[in-house]
């Protein structure tokens, strides 16, 4: 399996500062970390599910949009706009700086707009990396269970795809 794309996001300098920025701006954070363990915990995650359902899901893309996803969240923390909105423009520029092309840019920027949403209307991927994010959690353990805002439903409360 070559990620070419994947890794061309990897070494994108615009992505490894905000990496950085993020992970700074998490250092203190009780909840649910957004960092590379995250990224890519979800697209493992998704592609088992893929897998489990039967649908051929091309492995960079799934990659290429869990190492993006939640990217936005830099944007978010510094002027309250959603991290998915925030993640689908950023994701949008970091592809065309590494020659994406468009068809695929647009299946990317799908599946990181989708992921924060409950899963109806959704394309059966869309649901999957939807699923995927939520089951990368591990709330069953969660330190910070009590103080946690996420629904119940979108919990992770037992281990299991």
């Amino acid at each position: 399996m070559k990620l070419e794309l994947t890794n061309k996001i990897i070494k994108n300098q615009r992505y490894r500062q905000l990496v950085k920025e993020l992970e700074d701006m998490e250092k203190d954070r009780i909840f649910c970390g957004h960092d590379m363990e995250h990224f890519l915990n979800v697209a493992r995650i998704a592609l088992i599910l893929c897998q489990e359902n039967g649908i051929d899901a091309d492995c960079d893309i799934i990659y290429s949009a869990a190492l993006l996803h939640d990217i936005g969240r830099v944007e978010e923390y510094r002027s309250g706009i959603p991290h998915d909105k925030a993640s689908a423009v950023i994701a949008g520029d970091i592809l065309s700086e590494t020659g994406c092309p468009e068809d695929v840019k647009r299946e990317i920027i799908s599946l990181i707009s989708a992921h924060r949403t409950a899963e109806s209307g959704k394309t059966e991927l869309e649901k999957i990396f939807f699923r995927a994010d939520k089951k990368s959690r591990l709330c069953f353990c969660c330190k910070a269970q009590n103080e946690c805002n996420w629904p119940e439903y979108k919990r992770n409360n037992e281990i299991g795809v």
